[in-house]
């Protein structure tokens, strides 16, 4: 089973530096006034040989390769002042509403409020496009991209996707260097990472550490599971990359634990390479649907009630789904999906997440004690859905400001 943890001790990386103040305003430090790192020395990142050991001149090496395609964004947005609205409502009551503004200490507010925020995010191809996460940018009304080598351009978003929070940038550059995607099966718990960000606004700030667990369900997101490690990682680190000795992305970093030092989340590559080709395409991500509600199984008394200790068990069978169209009902037990096991609710969601509509995906499902194969098409999550989703999301990374 996927271990949980509450989003209410979880953290979003992106940083706050001005203006109203941002979700995570641990800091202001004003990255213009930060000297820039060293420009880079060739205009493409190649890829070494695996280094299984850590001697500093591995990660020195490591970052001198790959450090040029990491970039810092500078993001401005201008969102309502909640202020506003509570003051307005103030000044409605009978007795107050007839006082001016500016007695008892109470200064007009302003409608809205200009928030500037501090994010990281790494190229992916020469001509300037650019991973991210989606909470850097969104409500951005201007997106400020830094090279390592000083230069500043003007970004602009392409695509987003607030499920899986990713997003992608482009800037108009080309012949710039670039980080590839590691193969997801390659990861290994207990192999070296290293993330490069600008946390707290400190541009190009590396750290290094382990990949402590993959497939954590931190509920932040239902909808990745997400790689932690214990490689220092802090506000400003958000859509910077975690990368393996290789110098390939494993992950984009993407939240810290509030109650606990040295744990960090990242959305990882498999994600990645599931989404990004959407947003490139099309600028967002057609979800693909299952059409069943899902829980896990209970662990004390599985052993009673069902044949099997482990899956994600089928509580609802949407009219019309696919999961009706192939005979799927409440009570059935989704034990794998393409061959690869499924402990339980999240690991079923995250299996389906990595495809998209059209995709035929095989069931193996424990009915009554016997084992049967099914073979699902899927569909376009109705837009209903997605957007219900997508504003249940907002409203969470609101609640963890």
């Amino acid at each position: 089973m996927a271990n949980r943890f509450g989003s209410g001790l979880l953290t979003l990386l992106v940083g706050a530096v001005g203006g109203a103040g941002g979700a995570l305003a641990v800091g202001r430090l004003q990255p213009a006034t930060l000297a820039p790192a060293q420009a880079a020395p060739a205009a493409s990142v190649p890829i070494s040989e695996a280094k299984w050991g850590t001697p500093p001149e591995v990660i020195a090496d490591l970052v001198q390769r790959v450090g040029p395609a990491v970039v810092n964004i500078d993001t401005v947005s201008k969102e309502r002042n909640p202020f506003y609205q509570q003051q307005q409502q103030y000044f409605q009551d009978p007795f107050f509403g007839q006082a001016p503004f500016g007695v008892f200490g109470m200064p007009q507010q302003a409608p809205y409020v200009v928030r500037k925020g501090i994010g990281s995010g790494f190229i992916i191809r020469s001509d300037g496009l650019i991973v991210t996460n989606n909470h850097v940018v969104v409500g951005s009304t201007n997106l400020a991209v830094t090279l390592p080598n000083g230069k500043t351009y003007t970004g602009k978003v392409v695509g987003k996707d607030p499920l899986t929070d990713l997003a992608l940038v482009k800037i108009d550059a080309h012949g710039l260097p670039t980080l590839p995607f590691a193969n997801p099966a390659s990861l290994r718990v207990g192999q070296w990472v290293v993330a490069i960000g600008s946390p707290l606004g400190l541009q190009h700030t590396v750290t290094a550490g382990i990949l402590s667990a993959m497939n954590r369900d931190v509920q932040l997101n239902p909808r990745v599971g997400f790689l932690q490690t214990d490689a220092p990682i802090n506000p400003g680190n958000s859509g910077g990359p975690l990368l393996n000795l290789e110098g390939q992305v494993i992950g984009v970093n993407a939240a810290v634990a509030r109650a606990a030092q040295g744990i960090g989340f990242a959305i990882p590559v498999s994600t990645l390479q599931a989404i990004v080709p959407q947003l490139e395409s099309h600028g967002t991500v057609e979800r693909a649907w299952l059409g069943v509600g899902v829980k896990d199984l209970p662990s004390n008394t599985a052993h009673m009630f069902y044949p099997v200790a482990s899956g994600a068990m089928v509580a609802q069978v949407t009219q019309g789904s696919p999961a009706a169209s192939i005979g799927l009902r409440p009570g059935d037990v989704i034990l794998k999906v393409d061959g690869k096991p499924v402990h339980g609710s999240a690991e079923l969601i995250w299996a389906i997440n990595r495809h998209v509509a059209g995709d035929k995906v095989q069931l193996l499902v424990s009915r009554d004690g016997q084992e049967k194969t099914m073979t699902a098409t899927l569909q376009k999550m109705p837009d209903k859905l997605a957007n219900e989703a997508e504003q249940a999301m907002e409203q969470q990374e609101e609640n963890d400001e």
